[in-house]
C-alpha cells in the first residue's frame, strides 16, 4: 500500500504544479505597441513599414476596425495562439464596444503566424477565412522569403471582407468573384487618393468619385441593394476624406511643417500635440478567440 500512496502523492503533486505554480513560470509578452505596425523581427524595409502604418491608419478611419501586424524573431518555446491572445489582451486592439480588432502575428526563427480576430468581426473574419488567407495569401509568398508581399496580399484580402461586411457563404462562388473584389479595392484605393491630391480645396471632388464608382459596381455586381448604398456608402467617405484630409493639410501648413504623403502619414496626421504624432494606443478591444494559425 505505501508504494500506492507514495504515487498518488507524487502525482497530486505533480498536478497542483501544474496547475498553480507553472503559470507563473509562464513567458510574459512585454512588448509595447508602437503604431499599427510593430516590426520587432526587423524584418520590413522603413519605406514599406510607414507605408503599412498609413494603410492601417486608413483602414481605421474607413471602417473602424484595428488591424495590428507585429513580428517577433521567436516564440521562445511557446505556442503560437496563446502568445496572440496575451499581446492582443494586453493591447485592446479594437474598439472596447465594438471588439473589432485583428492581430497578425509572425514568428521568423518559429515559421508560424497567427490571425486572432476580435469577437465583433469573427462573423466577416470566420476561422475558415483566417485560415484561407494564411494558406493561399501569407505562406506562399513567405515560402518565397517575400514577406512584405505576403503580409500586402493578406491585408487586401482583410480589407476587402472588412468593407463588404458579411459576404456571400462560402459556398457560393463564381469567376467574377475576385475580379469584382479587386474592382472594390481599386474603388476604394482611387477614392482615398482622389480625396488626399484635392485637399486645402472644396471637398466634393471625393464624393464625386465615390458616387461615380460606387454606381459603376452596382452596375457590374447587377444587385440593386449595391446600386442604391455603394455610391451612397462612396460617396460620403470620399466627402469625409476630403474634409478629413483639407483639415489636416491646413494644420501642418500653418506649423510649417511638411505636407506631403510620408511626413503626414498618408494625409491622417495632423501634426498637433506635443507627442510628436506618436502612438496613443488601441481603443479597449478584446479577443474572441477566433481565427487561424499555420506554418509556412
Amino acid at each position: 500500500m505505501a508504494p500506492k500512496k507514495i504515487l498518488i502523492g507524487i502525482w497530486l503533486a505533480a498536478a497542483f504544479w501544474l496547475a498553480f505554480i507553472r503559470p507563473v513560470w509562464a513567458r510574459q509578452w512585454d512588448y509595447k505597441p508602437t503604431g499599427y505596425v510593430n516590426d520587432y523581427a526587423q524584418v520590413f524595409s522603413p519605406s514599406y513599414r510607414q507605408e503599412l502604418e498609413a494603410k492601417l491608419r486608413a483602414l481605421e478611419a474607413a471602417t473602424s476596425a484595428q488591424l495590428a501586424v507585429v513580428t517577433i524573431e521567436s516564440l521562445e518555446g511557446d505556442s503560437i495562439e496563446p502568445v496572440a491572445v496575451q499581446l492582443f489582451e494586453q493591447w485592446q486592439i479594437g474598439e472596447q464596444a465594438k471588439d473589432n480588432g485583428i492581430l497578425l502575428l509572425i514568428a521568423f526563427s518559429d515559421r508560424q503566424v497567427r490571425l486572432e480576430v476580435g469577437y465583433g468581426l469573427e462573423s466577416v473574419i470566420t476561422d475558415g477565412r483566417a485560415g484561407r488567407i494564411i494558406r493561399e495569401q501569407i505562406a506562399p509568398a513567405f515560402k518565397r522569403d517575400d514577406y512584405e508581399g505576403g503580409v500586402e496580399l493578406a491585408i487586401e484580402e482583410i480589407t476587402t471582407y472588412l468593407h463588404l461586411g458579411e459576404p456571400v457563404s462560402e459556398t457560393v462562388k463564381t469567376e467574377a468573384a475576385p475580379m469584382f473584389s479587386l474592382l472594390v479595392f481599386i474603388s476604394l484605393i482611387i477614392v482615398y487618393a482622389a480625396s488626399f491630391l484635392s485637399r486645402s480645396r472644396r471637398i466634393w471632388p471625393g464624393g464625386i468619385l465615390g458616387i461615380v464608382f460606387g454606381l459603376a459596381l452596382g452596375a457590374i455586381n447587377g444587385a440593386v441593394l449595391w446600386l442604391v448604398l455603394w455610391p451612397i456608402f462612396l460617396g460620403f467617405l470620399g466627402l469625409f476624406l476630403d474634409w478629413f484630409f483639407s483639415r489636416n493639410y491646413q494644420k501642418r501648413k500653418s506649423q510649417g511643417k511638411s505636407t506631403s504623403f510620408w511626413s503626414s502619414w498618408g494625409g491622417f496626421s495632423s501634426g498637433g500635440g506635443s507627442g510628436g504624432g506618436s502612438f496613443g494606443g488601441f481603443g479597449g478591444g478584446s479577443s474572441g478567440g477566433g481565427g487561424a494559425s499555420g506554418s509556412w
